[in-house]
């Protein structure tokens, strides 16, 4: 039986259901692939490190030694994948919080990082005046004692000798040959000599811990070029990437493609990371913003202000949150304010939140206090016409200016009820003619444990 070709619109179809790590590696296809928006689950970048789902790529640069065989201390670093930095041309580490920004590059770095130098002469003096020379000492007096036996506390006789109690002899040989090897490049630099290894970049696959390989490139460029090239051949050219849950971490730069564009289902972030990620967020179903640093109008963002739902928990000033409710955009915010705030500013908030348009349905939550859970829709009906609420029965009952003062009075404009967990509501009309309906919660499992629920009934 011959086999039919699969047609273009459905090889497009079978690609969008495709599993992502198997469409990245169809390269025969490169160009229909690409042209398909790609869908993952979980999606998360660091300086070398590409995270898909549950699969990690990872580069790094891995030591040869053409003349001899390679330390052992430098074996499980290749075995693991390599290491996330350079080498310069003596063998000295090249710290990678050095490394440049490029191009389409997006910076987590928060500006105090520290770059640890490795060519320093107090590195130099402290491997081979104290730690090679300490092994040395170490391993004459077991060399003098039978097989087996390490240092005794009855032993010392100098005080840093108590911190090589109970080491054996074959862990003090790889400290001795550790410290040696980390003298080499101070040698080199000293003699002008080359770096005693070559170097080449490792792209693995990292599954359980371990590293298997998949392929060897040249030590021709920089890692941190080695991986935005990557990151070129995974996600460039593509339209925005539907990720479920993208995950961004602090101090780091994320070496991708210009243009890169995600479209997010969930993303949890702090409010330092929204300036960096604004450039690569197209859109976000569900945002969650925590606090983490003081960022000015981090909620004019786009994505932030186009959420389709907002959950918030910071210590604004009742004047910035009121600002920002009346920025948000999002079909349901969730606003909690760590901050003590009166039943008037509460009343405030949700005022300057209805003084924008918005669609019929569209909800805030606001967290706050138990005693202000009761009180806040006491004073908005002061504030506005009620237009209907529960009555000790549950049954609704419509009301307008001309009584109002009647039920309160009458003291039935208390339209909470003790105990549950979903009160009573009551719906009220502002001055711009918007109707909304504020109902109290009590949430067990959630942080905002009282909260009111006030909703867009009519425009």
């Amino acid at each position: 039986m011959k086999s039919q070709p699969v047609l273009y619109d459905s090889l497009k179809t079978i690609l969008h259901h495709m599993e992502a790590n198997l469409r990245i590696n169809m390269s025969s296809i490169r160009a229909i692939e690409k042209a398909v928006p790609l869908k993952i689950n979980n999606l998360s970048f660091s300086e070398t490190t590409v995270d898909i789902n549950d699969v990690r790529y990872q580069l790094g640069v891995c030591r040869d030694y053409p003349k001899r065989d390679i330390p052992e201390s430098f074996k499980s670093e290749n075995s693991g994948g390599g290491v996330s930095h350079d080498f310069d041309r003596f063998g000295f580490e090249i710290p990678i919080g050095s490394n440049p920004v490029l191009p389409g590059d997006v910076s987590f770095r928060n500006g105090d990082e520290q770059v640890v130098r490795t060519d320093t002469d107090e590195l130099e003096e402290h491997y081979h005046q104290t730690q090679l020379a300490r092994c040395k000492i170490i391993l004459q007096f077991i060399a003098q004692q039978k097989p087996g036996v390490t240092l005794q506390q009855k032993d010392v006789w100098m005080a840093w000798m108590s911190d090589y109690v109970g080491i054996t002899k074959k862990r003090l040989q790889y400290m001795e040959d550790h410290a040696r090897e980390k003298l080499n490049p101070f040698l080199c630099r000293r003699h002008n000599l080359p770096r005693p290894f070559n170097c080449y970049i490792q792209l693995s696959v990292m599954k359980d811990g371990e590293a298997k390989p998949l392929q060897r490139l040249t030590y021709t460029r920089k890692l941190y070029e080695a991986v935005k090239q990557f990151n070129h051949i995974l996600f460039a050219n593509r339209p925005a990437i539907q990720v479920n849950k993208p995950v961004f971490l602090d101090n780091h730069v994320y070496r991708i493609p210009v243009g890169f564009k995600i479209s997010a289902n969930e993303l949890t972030v702090r409010v330092l990371q929204i300036a960096s990620i604004a450039t690569m967020i197209e859109d976000v179903n569900v945002l969650r913003v925590s606090e983490g640093g003081n960022t000015e109008n981090w909620w004019q963002h786009r994505f932030v202000k186009n959420a389709k739902e907002l959950i918030t928990k910071g210590s604004p000033s009742a004047e910035e949150s009121c600002m920002m409710l009346r920025t948000f955009g999002c079909r349901i915010t969730r606003f909690h304010n760590l901050r003590t705030c009166t039943s008037e500013q509460y009343c405030q908030l949700i005022e300057n939140w209805m003084s924008v348009k918005r669609e019929v349905g569209s909800e805030l939550w606001v967290g706050l206090d138990k005693k202000r859970r009761k009180n806040v829709p006491k004073k908005m009906q002061t504030r506005m016409e009620v237009i209907r609420r529960d009555d000790k029965n549950g049954a609704q009952s419509e009301t307008s200016m001309a009584n109002r003062l009647k039920y309160q009075w009458q003291n039935r404009l208390e339209v909470f009820q003790k105990d549950q967990k979903h009160e009573r509501s009551v719906r009220l009309r502002g001055e711009n003619g918007t109707q909304i309906e504020i109902c109290g919660e009590v949430c067990e499992n959630e942080t905002m444990r009282h909260r009111l629920k006030i909703k867009i009934i009519e425009n």
